[in-house]
């Protein structure tokens, strides 16, 4: 309980920032409140996070997560990292590389890194990635589509990895409502959850 309180301490200043992006996502199986955050500090230096709070409708609990990475850049698009990777779970730190690209239609940030547990106490492999495609329709929408692809591995077995997936529309006033789905695989076995819903954002 601590620890959830911990960690929703930790996400609420993070979502009352401007320039993020927020969604909120109803699924079959849980439901999910996601925030982005993405900004970069002088020519060099940038900020990076992912949080989500989910509530699981079968047990009944909360599950709050984030993802959040100091970035340098040290060539075109190209950077070092450091950050760390918290749930209920684990507490993640991590050292890799950042690379980054977008324009006003399309978008993609990679995170490979060397990971540590301190819950299994065991080094490892992790890769975070986020894709947004937003063409244009017309003078009033756009097509929405995001991709966040996550995934961690020890250096013997594959631990878990997570797909978000998010299709729809955007209007002028940079809301998006569309379909989704969270997709997870856990263990060596690679054993698969798939939650379907609904979603309404905003970028701010």
């Amino acid at each position: 309980m601590k620890k959830n309180v911990f960690l929703l301490i930790l996400l609420l200043p993070f979502c009352g920032k401007a320039q993020v992006s927020v969604q909120t996502y109803a699924g079959n199986k849980e439901t999910e409140v996601l925030g982005i955050y993405d900004r970069d500090f002088g020519n060099k230096w940038n900020y990076f996070a992912s949080g989500t709070i989910g509530y699981d409708y079968n047990l009944k609990k909360v599950n709050p997560e984030l993802y959040q990475n100091i970035n340098y850049g040290i060539g075109r698009n190209l950077g070092v990292s450091a950050g760390v990777h918290i749930s209920d779970k684990d507490i993640m730190p991590s050292v890799g590389l950042a690379y980054g690209k977008g324009n006003d239609v399309f978008g993609i940030s990679v995170f490979p890194a060397f990971t540590y547990s301190t819950d299994a106490k065991e080094f490892g492999f992790g890769l975070y990635s986020l894709l947004e495609y937003t063409p244009k329709i017309n003078d009033h929408l756009n097509f929405y589509s995001m991709l966040i692809l996550e995934s961690d591995f020890s250096f013997k077995e594959h631990q878990s990895s997570n797909q978000i997936i998010r299709l729809g529309l955007e209007n002028r006033k940079n809301m998006q409502f569309g379909i989704g789905s969270n997709v997870s695989q856990t263990g060596s076995s690679f054993e698969t959850d798939i939650n379907f819903g609904i979603f309404i954002g905003k970028k701010f």
